[in-house]
């Protein structure tokens, strides 16, 4: 890039207008309101105002979303009605045209995952072979509805849901144009690099089309804005592929979003719950960096995975893949004790360490002792101990793969083997219990305190008909029953380990993905141009600190290593044991700086002052 970007930390007091029919609440208070009349629930803060109605005829939808900051209402379509609830399941849709009965409604005060207030509406409808549950969420101080639907199969068979949006919004367009904003995410060599894409929407003739989560081509995040600049911000949680369209039908005077599953085929036997990821939509006024930073805040607050060590994160770590897999037990207690002298704060053993890919067990030749020994001496040091994992990807002749080649993801169109490996299918349950377990092994035998995750593709492409998954449902299932399971199981059972997500080199950029993970690389170990490219584009719609990247740039002069100071971990990753005293001592004090503007960085409102280079 041929400017800089500006991160000042944002100090503003503003008059927040106030709604008139809003309850007399404190200032920072949520509120909650049944308006039985019009049999419409609204629920609140001072920031916005979200309202949902079950007309006379049963029809569940929208009503709108109130800035009240701005003073600005999104009023949703009344010609072109939309509902928070839209999915199919059999042959039965459930959308804004379905005839409900209402079963049950609640408000509540909640404290998880933050200060809000939750609605939540029971709902069933004739002919249906199953019950809606509908939750929607505001949080103290949020300008943000997060919201989710449940699918109960109360039929004695089991059913199919093949069809869910997660983003099912028209709202009326008064009159005004607007452009829509979206960021990519980093493929496999660069071909692509967070690259932001802004189209006129009302001057587009059609849809504006993104294709999100893991193995895609965007992030799961978009901002609209129309020509007075009030705009809305709409995210989804799922990391698993979704096609997102953004359209202006300026004839019929309607602004619709979506954001729809792909290959959905999940079976849902009786008794059990479908659940549609969770989305969130939200109101700012001004530019994209407003668009982003209203995300970033509520990203921090009531999303993202608990902040470690807040005084020192993100770390300055060191990872050995600057050896690539020459690696061994001496070379690795060299290069962790030069670290630990350079300041780094986790060194990480990445690929080359175990016998094969999928063989989770030390090469002995290269670590004749273990790997016990060497997470001892980089605790001895003051460091945490990573280890870099691929746990979905293994060796055709390891020995889980000689031993369960059923297990294998069958994917015939897969472009590109991980290091020569294949795929573990990680929603076939016997794959599934078998990953959980040698993760929750390898952690606790090898006293790894940071695990970076990495693959090819972690929402595995799976045709097999004879696994535990539904036939053409792997994206939804190796998403939820497989990956998401497989991280809570391991997680809950190795507490205290963090998790980095390196799914190839920067490519499942989700709001679900903030969850599990403390931070997750950009763009995967490339120069100092790229990686300055990569970090302007993903601090649009993520917090800085999960803007990871790998310096393997010679750390010799401050037009690199500054390239790769900006964000969340500064991660050397370079030939340390070859470095010069002079070098050493030059990294020294570009680690202090990182350390000292690191807090900074990391909660602040960030500024892209000039248009990315490419």
């Amino acid at each position: 890039m041929d400017c800089r970007k500006i991160a000042t930390r944002l100090i503003t007091v503003a008059l927040l207008a106030v709604f008139a029919v809003m309850p007399s609440r404190g200032v920072d208070d949520v509120y909650s309101e049944y308006r039985s009349r019009e049999q419409t629930w609204v629920i609140g803060n001072r920031l916005l105002q979200a309202a949902f109605q079950l007309a006379p005829d049963g029809r569940f939808r929208y009503r709108w979303l109130y800035d009240a900051a701005h003073r600005k209402v999104w009023r949703v379509s009344d010609a072109d009605p939309s509902s928070p609830v839209n999915l199919t399941a059999g042959d039965f849709a459930f959308d804004e045209n379905t005839a409900y009965r209402l079963s049950s409604y609640s408000f509540e005060d909640i404290s998880s995952p933050a200060r809000g207030v939750r609605f939540s509406i029971g709902l069933t409808a004739e002919g249906a072979a199953g019950e809606i549950q509908f939750e929607a969420e505001i949080y103290t101080a949020q300008p943000f509805l997060r919201y989710r639907t449940t699918y109960t199969n109360t039929a004695s068979e089991p059913g199919f849901v093949t069809h869910a949006d997660m983003l099912r919004w028209n709202f009326q367009d008064a009159g005004q144009t607007f452009r829509d904003f979206f960021v990519g995410q980093w493929k496999w060599a660069g071909t692509a690099n967070f690259e932001p894409h802004e189209t006129d929407l009302s001057e587009e003739n059609g849809r504006a089309e993104m294709l999100t989560g893991a193995y895609a081509d965007d992030t799961a995040w978009r901002a609209l804005r129309d020509n007075r600049d009030n705009g809305l911000i709409a995210a989804w949680e799922f990391n698993g592929r979704a096609l997102a369209d953004a359209e202006h039908v300026r004839d019929r005077g309607i602004l619709k979003l979506d954001a729809e599953i792909m290959n959905l085929n999940h079976r849902v036997d009786p008794g059990d719950v479908f659940r549609v990821p969770d989305a969130f939509i939200g109101v700012f006024q001004g530019d994209w960096d407003e668009a982003g930073y209203r995300t970033q805040r509520f990203a921090d607050t009531v999303l993202a995975f608990p902040m470690p060590d807040p005084d020192r994160f993100p770390y300055v770590m060191f990872d050995t893949w600057g050896y690539e897999q020459r690696i061994d037990e001496n070379v690795a207690m060299t290069a962790a004790a030069r670290a630990a002298e350079a300041g780094a704060e986790v060194f990480t053993l990445d690929l080359g360490w175990a016998r094969s890919i999928g063989d989770w067990y030390p090469d002995p030749y290269k670590f004749p002792n273990g790997i016990k020994p060497l997470s001892n001496y980089v605790h001895s040091l003051g460091m945490k101990f990573g280890l870099h994992i691929a746990f979905l990807e293994a060796d055709p002749h390891s020995p889980v793969m000689t031993e369960h080649p059923d297990w294998e993801a069958a994917d015939p169109k897969r472009l590109r083997p991980y290091f020569g490996a294949t795929a573990l299918c990680p929603s076939h349950k016997p794959a599934r219990e078998w990953i959980i377990s040698e993760l929750t092994r390898i952690i606790r035998d090898y006293g790894v305190d940071w695990v970076t995750q990495d693959g090819e593709n972690m929402v595995k492409f799976c045709e097999s008909t004879a696994h535990t998954h539904a036939a053409g449902d792997s994206n939804y299932s190796n998403a939820v029953d497989g990956l998401d399971e497989i991280l809570r199981e391991v997680q809950k059972a190795t507490p205290g380990v963090l998790w980095e997500n390196c799914e190839d080199g920067g490519n499942m950029q989700t709001f679900h993905m903030i969850q599990q993970y403390a931070t997750s690389i950009i763009n995967d170990s490339d120069n100092a141009l790229t990686t300055r490219q990569g970090v302007y584009g993903a601090t649009y719609p993520f917090p800085p600190r999960y803007t990871d990247r790998y310096m393997l740039d010679d750390p010799s002069d401050t037009y690199h290593t500054r390239s790769y100071l900006f964000g969340g971990p500064f991660i050397l990753m370079n030939r340390i044991t070859g470095w010069s005293g002079a070098t050493t001592a030059f990294v020294k004090r570009e680690v202090e700086l990182y350390k000292f503007i690191r807090g900074t960085v990391r909660d602040a409102k960030i500024y892209q002052r000039c248009h990315r280079s490419v």
